[in-house]
């Protein structure tokens, strides 16, 4: 394959394939995470620590866990875990937490069910998958293929940037009504952060690819010269002679 045959229509019929199928694939990379937000936690556990008769050697020892904490995503949930409501699964947790089989742990309470949002990302993605692989094919017209291809493209990737706006709000709202919630003056979900995964990046990335090869394809596409202009039905009229 010459590098001329990447540009323009040629290349995105060969290409758009390729990459749906890369974005299928990345669904099994982590989509959203749950972090501690360890400012808040020991802001927290400073105000309510004495009261529930915690030890200087346990507040130091809890401290000590949640800094190894900052930043880690405690729990992980792939993009198909979230379309398809599967438990998610435990991060690396840090030896100074001292969690034995946390990597076995049960995480079902943390299950938010089935994600219509990314359920209609994916039938979206599956479709670029097929419209582009009848391109390829030379199934659909050139023009067809790179608009419809870039249409179904960008709305997944719209719809992924939404179930993320609302994976955030309904994961702090599990975590408020969970355990906890009736301390007084705690607010559990502000003791965490929602994070998006690598993988959704990787995919809007991709997504945002396809888009702009195929909107590139579709400008710069030629017609060709019997799609142009159509037919006259009439033949033209001849000159009449000058006088």
């Amino acid at each position: 394959m010459s590098p001329s045959s990447l540009v323009g229509e040629p290349g995105a019929r060969r290409v758009s394939p390729f990459l749906f199928l890369l974005v299928i694939f990345s669904f099994f990379l982590a989509f959203a995470g749950v972090s501690c937000n360890a400012a808040a936690t020991k802001s927290a556990i400073g105000s309510v620590g004495g009261s529930q008769g915690l030890s200087g050697t346990e507040t130091a020892q809890v401290t000590a866990c949640i800094n190894a904490l900052d930043g880690v995503n405690i729990l992980t949930y792939s993009g198909w875990q979230l379309a398809f409501g599967k438990d998610p699964v435990i991060g690396s947790v840090p030896a100074a937490c001292n969690q034995n089989n946390a990597a076995g742990a049960d995480t079902s309470s943390a299950n938010i069910g089935p994600q219509l949002l990314a359920i209609l990302a994916l039938v979206s993605i599956g479709l670029a998958l097929l419209l582009s692989i009848a391109g390829a094919l030379g199934l659909l017209a050139a023009s067809s293929r790179a608009f419809v291809t870039a249409v179904f493209a960008g709305g997944a990737g719209a719809l992924l940037i939404l179930d993320q706006l609302h994976v955030h709000d309904l994961l702090l709202s599990k975590i408020a009504s969970g355990e906890g919630s009736s301390v007084p003056g705690l607010d559990p979900a502000s003791l965490f952060n929602i994070n998006p995964g690598i993988g959704l990046l990787v995919t809007l990335v991709i997504l945002g690819l396809a888009v702009l090869y195929n909107l590139a394809a579709l400008i710069t596409t030629p017609v060709r010269g019997d799609e142009a202009l159509p037919a006259s039905p009439h033949p033209p009229l001849p000159e009449a002679p000058p006088p």
